[in-house]
């Protein structure tokens, strides 16, 4: 009987159990180093940096792209 028993813990249940699956989340989480707020402050502000600088790139690229197809597409005429 020892053996079967010993046999199904490893193997892994086939079977979601919500209150284990939700009891490991929470060990999981207890493991995380969460950042500090000055961290979090700096990450955010290098976030949002990165983003208004592809965001100025990409924007900047589209107009050029853009003047480009105008002056060959239609040589120029408006």
């Amino acid at each position: 009987m020892a053996e079967i028993a010993d046999k199904r813990a490893d193997r892994p249940s086939s079977e979601f159990a919500p209150g284990r699956f939700l009891r490991e989340v929470y060990e999981e989480l207890r493991k995380v180093v969460w950042p500090t707020w000055g961290e979090l402050y700096r990450y955010t502000l290098v976030v949002i940096f990165t983003v208004v600088l592809l965001g100025i790139f990409i924007g900047g690229t589209d107009y050029l792209l853009e003047q480009l197809a105008k002056r060959v597409i239609y040589n120029g005429v408006h």
